[in-house]
């Protein structure tokens, strides 16, 4: 019979609560501190146990803060058009967001965003930055180049509607996905700062380019979800 493990001892605590529903998602951890006095355990145990537990989706760490339980994972069909207040709706979540209006820019070939599907060189764009929060955890940041030219004025009424919901009732347009793209990373660091994660925490990026259903583009998205936030399916039919 193998030999538990000292840091097994912690893993096996918490996930006992865990079931129990002692700690429910959302709740805070007990500090390391606590944990080390209760199980009689270094700390550095402790924290190894703990990183394990975020490795495996059940644990998550905010920034001078703690250990918290993950909440339930939003289920996410990233090849469709997203309306990302009515996904959190429809799974019984509550989604609320931060919107930052970075002004005008030009796209130019250097840029990150720049792409021979997405924005012409020399293209003007709004640049907007948002927080999405789920039950009020924070749990993606997002960065988006919008169309002048089709959508002036667009980035105040993105503050209280999903930019989705303001395209076709404002402007009479309905966003068409030209372009996805998804690949794992470690989340920068201007996105876990906002996030008020570690840096270089796991993520999931995911760059959108939309057109107005033809060829003209609308909006490039890029967003950074943190990764034990989502989970993603994509049904064929």
């Amino acid at each position: 019979m193998e030999k538990t493990r000292y840091y097994q001892i912690v893993q096996n605590l918490i996930l006992k609560r865990l079931a129990s529903g002692e700690l429910k998602p959302g709740d805070k951890l007990p500090s390391e501190r606590t944990l080390c006095a209760e199980l009689s355990l270094n700390r550095n145990t402790i924290r190894h146990a703990l990183l394990k537990l975020q490795r495996d989706g059940k644990i998550f760490r905010l920034e001078r803060k703690g250990w918290y339980v993950n909440p339930i994972r939003m289920v996410y069909n990233p090849a469709n058009h997203v309306n990302f207040a009515q996904l959190a709706a429809s799974q019984g979540r509550k989604a609320d967001w931060t919107t930052e209006d970075n002004g005008i820019i030009s796209i130019k070939e250097d840029m990150e965003t720049y792409t021979e599907d997405g924005f012409a060189a020399g293209t003007k764009v709004y640049s907007m930055e948002n927080t999405f929060f789920i039950d009020g955890q924070k749990v993606a940041r997002t960065l988006n180049y919008l169309n002048v030219e089709k959508l002036t004025g667009i980035v105040p009424k993105t503050a209280e509607r999903a930019m989705t919901q303001v395209v076709e009732e404002d402007y009479g347009l309905r966003l068409k996905q030209r372009n996805l793209l998804i690949r794992p990373l470690l989340l920068p660091r201007d996105v876990t700062s906002q996030l008020g994660i570690t840096h270089g925490s796991p993520g999931v990026y995911v760059r959108r380019i939309k057109t107005d259903g033809k060829d003209t583009v609308l909006t490039v998205e890029h967003e950074y979800w943190r990764f034990d936030a989502i989970e993603l399916r994509v049904d064929q039919n």
